[in-house]
Order: structure tokens, then C-alpha cells, then sequence
């Protein structure tokens, strides 16, 4: 009996512990382009995060060759799908339908956001799926997203690597 009462003791100090050094990616983060890759020419990102316990609110400022693109998202790290509604495809289409996951990894040393949409084009649906994994560094100065695009004509992955300012 005295065992399992320590064991559930140990337990519960691990876990709170764990629980303690989860990351904070608030700040401001700069696009370090000579670390990223799979970008495209010409990108630049700055994202401004205020992140509290288990909700994330970002503010993203994108600058490509096509333009510029203001991106407002919040994520609740819950694990739990929620409906949000993906930017608007060029050429006049229907906006997408989409649903979010966002969640903890295993021992809350980073966090993934999973985006699954359906764009409806003149050929059918079109599925996406987009998977965004954060890390932080153990010193808090580097973030580094790395992003998996699954379509139905392929795929890809790039890394955004940014630096706090």
C-alpha cells in the first residue's frame, strides 16, 4: 500500500513537472532565411505570438513575391478539432471548409497544428492536409516551425526558422 501511494506521489511530481517546462513561444520572431528551406524565393515572415498555458494567438505578416499576407490565427491546445475558415483561394473559388487540431507533443516539448481543408474547384474537392510542428530552443532564442503539405498531387516539407527579436 505505502509503495502505491509513493508511486502515485512520484507520479504526480513528474508530470507537474513536465507540465512546468512547457515552452512559451510569446515574443516576436524574425524569418532567419539562411537556416530555412523550401520557401520559395523571396519570403520573409514575421510573427508576433502571445501564448498563454494551452491558448496561442498569432499575428504573421508574410512577404513573397506575390505580395503581402496578414495571417490572424489562435489555437487551443487541447487536441480537440474545431472548424476555421482557410484564406481565400486566388481565382474567384468558394472559400474552403476546414478543421484544426492543435496540440501538446508528447512531454510538451513543442506543439503541432494540424489543418485538414477542402477547396472546391471545377475538377471536385480538393483535400489538404497541413502540418505545422513548433520547437523551441532550450535558451528560447530560436523557433523553428517545420511544415508538411499532403495533397492529392503531392507533397512537400519546408522549415521556417526564426530568431526573437
Amino acid at each position: 500500500m505505502k509503495r502505491g501511494i509513493v508511486s502515485a506521489f512520484l507520479l504526480c511530481a513528474v508530470s507537474a513537472g513536465l507540465a512546468a517546462n512547457k515552452p512559451n513561444f510569446s515574443g516576436t520572431w524574425v524569418l532567419d532565411k539562411s537556416k530555412s528551406f523550401s520557401n520559395g524565393p523571396g519570403l520573409d515572415q514575421t510573427i508576433v505570438v502571445a501564448h498563454d498555458g494551452d491558448r496561442l494567438k498569432l499575428e504573421a505578416k508574410v512577404v513573397s513575391p506575390r505580395g503581402e499576407q496578414l495571417i490572424n490565427e489562435e489555437y487551443t491546445l487541447d487536441g480537440k478539432d474545431v472548424e476555421f475558415t482557410p484564406p481565400t483561394p486566388p481565382g474567384g473559388q468558394p472559400p474552403p471548409k476546414g478543421k484544426r487540431r492543435a496540440a501538446w507533443l508528447p512531454g510538451g516539448r513543442g506543439i503541432v497544428v494540424v489543418d485538414e481543408t477542402t477547396a472546391q474547384t471545377p475538377n471536385g474537392p480538393v483535400p489538404t492536409t497541413v502540418t505545422r510542428k513548433w520547437l523551441l530552443s532550450p535558451d528560447g532564442a530560436t523557433l523553428t516551425i517545420d511544415y508538411f503539405i499532403d495533397r492529392p498531387n503531392g507533397g512537400g516539407e519546408s522549415k521556417r526558422v526564426f530568431v526573437k527579436k
